[in-house]
């Protein structure tokens, strides 16, 4: 009610200034116009400024590696969405939706991905150069891990282009995990053969029993989920799906009588 009355008494006053209201009326009217604009500017400063500082906050929160772990991967969510020459809304929303749906972001996290992103589209470093940090600064894990989300983004509308292949093919190489190439552009379900043994880092030309055993129980210890704490909660779940896949990796060789039944 009170509301639908101070819309009556604004719609009152506007139609006195309409028809010649008094000196009086029209001086109120615009006093109450200016002190309506003054609340909503401010209202929109206050609400601009509680967002940064919830950003700021969150940022603080985190870790070093988690925080700069991110801003990389944005990097290169922008540059493999840039492939093709252009990096149109849709592109962006992609990434900013998997980053909702898939690592739960939401409000100032949401907030702090838009920074990056805005950020990652005036960034001159090269990609080379990108990796290079990435490839120095953290382990097997977090590299797989990266690159199991570049995969994904690439793949949220259903299919992945050429270009986008090529992209993830080349951080592979740049990343260190050549090896491990083969795994990208194929989504997820049951592995066959080769995928199975990209997922291992291996190929057929290397892929004895012994190296086979070797490279899952490497692999399985180095990609534990709780190895991957320190990038926050939001890897958790990717770094638990590429165990599943190194497992499920491993049970696809033996499927095959690529190892011994009785090994482990």
């Amino acid at each position: 009610m009170g509301y639908r009355g101070n819309l009556g008494c604004l719609w009152a006053l506007l139609l006195l200034a309409l028809i010649g209201g008094s000196p009086l009326l029209v001086g109120l009217l615009r006093v109450f116009l200016a002190l309506a604009l003054i609340t909503t500017v401010a209202g929109a400063v206050g609400s601009w400024w509680l967002k940064r500082r919830a950003v700021e906050f969150y940022t603080r929160s985190q870790g070093e590696a988690h925080n700069r772990f991110v801003e990389l991967l944005v990097v290169l969510l922008v540059r493999m969405a840039e492939v093709d020459g252009t990096l149109d809304r849709s592109e962006v929303a992609a990434v900013r939706h998997f980053f909702e749906r898939n690592l739960g972001y939401r409000d100032e996290r949401l907030a702090w991905l838009r920074d990056l992103i805005k950020a990652s589209r005036h960034r001159t470093e090269s990609t080379e150069k990108i990796c290079a940090e990435i490839a120095s600064s953290y382990g097997l894990q977090e590299r797989l891990i990266a690159m199991r989300v570049l995969n994904d983004v690439a793949e949220a509308d259903g299919s992945m282009a050429p270009a986008e292949m090529e992209f993830l093919t080349t951080v592979a190489g740049l990343l260190g995990l050549g090896a491990f190439a083969g795994e990208f552009g194929h989504r997820s379900g049951p592995a066959k053969v080769d995928e199975a043994l990209a997922t291992l880092g291996l190929d057929r030309e290397r892929s004895s029993a012994e190296s086979i055993k070797e490279a899952w129980r490497r692999l399985s210890m180095e990609n534990h989920p709780d190895r991957a704490a320190h990038l926050g909660p939001e890897f958790r779940d990717v770094a638990e799906r590429q165990m599943r896949r190194i497992n499920g990796a491993y049970e696809v060789l033996k499927e095959a009588g690529m190892v011994a039944r009785g090994l482990p």
